[in-house]
């Protein structure tokens, strides 16, 4: 038999909690007690520990509880301590080794709104392709450019694409507001952008995003691969972009992100 070193009164404490985080407009005793089955003297008395280091609140008027302000401050607390690369890396070692193919952790840059890889896992048959990607490249012909912007509202959109424009790299660059906007809101939906040689004419580069807490889009896992590697081989996209939501789904989770992929 396992041994178990679980603490009653400190179960009972983070089953309340995760009650009241679901409750915006809070909880009676009685609803905590039938939920819980926690007898009322027990509850009240882990309650009031809890409103004595501000963890839990209550609405004496309204009679119910709610998450207290300390959470924020240990929420901040957790947040700093996040590291993007360091959570991010492991999952670039799995899917190279997986697939023998690089992958990049990729950023856009706040000032000049330039894609940027913050992170990489090469293989040294495309170390060519990483040397010919250089540290930086556009927003509106990437896969990684593509997915971040799909997340922006459309004013910060519209505001980028004034700014930076819409400048024609290959026969196959987007160079509509239109039909951006357009691929935009399937990439929004499908969760992956994938640009065939919207960039460079040798090169398909397919991403996923990567979403912090609040489920804004920080990031995106990305895997460029020649288009002599997958013609007449659409099995091959779908299967890296099904590892790369694999991965991106993962550090999401490890960043705060619940919501479903």
């Amino acid at each position: 038999m396992g041994l178990d070193y679980k603490v009653p009164a400190i179960d009972r404490a983070v089953q309340i909690l995760e009650i009241l985080s679901e409750s915006p407009n809070g909880v009676s005793l009685a609803q905590l007690a039938h939920r819980t089955n926690i007898p009322k003297s027990t509850l009240f008395r882990i309650l009031f520990t809890m409103q004595r280091y501000s963890i839990v609140s209550e609405d004496r008027e309204r009679k119910v509880f709610s998450l207290g302000m300390k959470l924020i401050d240990w929420g901040n607390a957790a947040l700093d301590k996040i590291d993007l690369k360091s959570i991010a890396h492991p999952h670039l070692v799995t899917l190279s080794y997986e697939t023998k193919e690089s992958f990049y952790l990729m950023v856009m840059d706040s000032n000049n709104k330039q894609i940027i890889i913050i992170d990489r896992v090469d293989t040294p048959e495309v170390w060519g392709i990483v040397a010919r990607l250089g540290t930086s490249s556009p927003f509106h012909c990437t896969a990684t450019g593509q997915v971040i912007t799909a997340g922006m509202h459309e004013e910060e959109l519209d505001q980028l694409i004034k700014t930076k424009g819409l400048k024609k790299y290959t026969s196959k660059t987007i160079t509509s507001t239109a039909k951006l906007k357009k691929k935009l809101k399937q990439i929004r939906e499908e969760r992956f952008a994938i640009c065939d040689r919207e960039y460079k004419n040798d090169l398909i580069a397919l991403a996923v995003p990567i979403f912090e807490h609040s489920g804004r889009v920080i990031a995106s896992l990305m895997t460029a691969i020649q288009t002599n590697q997958v013609k007449n081989n659409r099995k091959k996209i779908d299967y890296l972009v099904k590892v790369l939501k694999r991965e991106g789904e993962a550090i999401s989770r490890k960043l705060g992100y619940n919501k479903a992929y």
